[in-house]
């Protein structure tokens, strides 16, 4: 069986880390799989997969419309497709449904996240988002898939669709990439994701500060891109317990993850994150990471709470965090260190968001 996966993203982008994982797994189950995007094709040649290289505009507002046009073509001039599957990002499916439709290729609709940017882009994406889970709703051979409970219900509160037409397709770590290094009594502080301003990133240098007057050590390390990195760079070129990096491969962050103590969830209570699953998360885990952040369903495991897991509220970051800080004791962070790594090794992994895909996949070839 042959599984089309069209995505919007670039192998380049750090939110492609979800497909690159899915696509080696589903290699790795025996599927052929053919990945079509914008990419150079020497970006994908010691991939796994089969590489299709299309046309795409670089102009802000024309890149989804340019790039799924493109897709259509190449999906309608591809002969072999008696025995294929089609893996579609929310963006694009509704320049390639008809074409689906009229080869009878089955697809999964594939919503790692609803609209997260601010602002004029946003309000143009929302209408594109509901239109594609409303594809889903009435299209037969059809099913989306939601990064968590909360996520799926957020669709049903937007789009009439039954509950048998979504799956959780959940985030998953790479446990050989990501692993834990012995932790000191040292507490230094990681973020990696969008430097964005309404991700709350502009509350940790502010915490790295409080903690200090309150007589506690502490350093902090932001990687990433986004609209608030270089006001982030210009607060660490005069404060030398906090360092900006520029987006790197995940190999370096594995790195930089090893030599912290404590993961930094700061995104706020807002409907965008209190349905995610963010991918940092289980690197966190994974790297034996203590984990600190605000308090929503985005950011909490469906299961009981865990003490190298500190979830507040908002309006209680800084001075929670303080107190947390000051009371972990080195042999307390070694503890929980190996407890984190251990609750990602036994709930974690690729493989078994990998084999909630292959089930979706073989339950619309059934």
């Amino acid at each position: 069986m042959e599984v089309l996966w069209f995505s919007a993203n670039s192998r380049q982008d750090m939110c492609f880390t979800s497909q690159e994982n899915l696509m080696k797994g589903l290699d790795e189950s025996g599927l052929k799989v053919s990945l079509v995007n914008k990419d150079n094709p020497n970006l994908h040649k010691n991939a796994p997969w089969q590489h299709i290289e299309v046309s795409s505009s670089t102009t802000p507002g024309l890149k989804s419309s340019s790039l799924g046009r493109s897709m259509n073509r190449w999906l309608a001039s591809h002969e072999n497709y008696s025995n294929c599957v089609a893996i579609i990002d929310w963006r694009l499916i509704k320049y390639l449904h008809a074409t689906l439709s009229n080869k009878s290729i089955p697809w999964i609709l594939l919503d790692r996240s609803p609209p997260a940017d601010k602002g004029l882009l946003a309000k143009l994406q929302w209408p594109v988002w509901k239109k594609s889970w409303r594809l889903v709703s009435k299209t037969s051979h059809s099913r989306g898939s939601v990064v968590s409970p909360s996520h799926g219900k957020f669709v049903q509160d937007f789009v009439s669709i039954s509950d048998e037409k979504i799956f959780t397709l959940p985030a998953g770590v790479d446990l050989e990439k990501f692993t834990p290094n012995k932790k000191t009594g040292e507490i230094n502080l990681i973020y990696h994701g969008r430097l964005d301003r309404h991700r709350g990133v502009l509350a940790l240098p502010m915490l790295v500060s409080k903690a200090r007057a309150k007589g506690i050590e502490v350093r902090l390390t932001l990687i990433g891109e986004g609209d608030c990195a270089n006001q982030l760079r210009l607060i660490a070129d005069s404060d030398e317990s906090i360092a900006v990096y520029s987006q790197m491969p995940q190999d370096q962050i594995a790195t930089h993850l090893q030599k912290a103590t404590i993961g930094l969830l700061p995104m706020p209570n807002w409907n965008i994150w209190s349905i995610s699953s963010p991918l940092k998360r289980g690197e966190y885990c994974a790297s034996g990471l203590l984990i600190y952040g605000i308090d929503h369903d985005g950011h909490r495991f469906t299961d009981a709470k865990k003490g190298w897991m500190k979830l507040v509220p908002q309006h209680d970051f800084h001075d929670e965090a303080i107190k947390w800080f000051s009371s972990l004791a080195e042999d307390e962070i070694q503890k929980y260190s190996q407890q984190s790594r251990k609750y990602a090794e036994d709930n974690l992994s690729w493989q078994l968001s990998v084999d909630c895909l292959l089930s979706a996949i073989h339950e619309l070839k059934s």
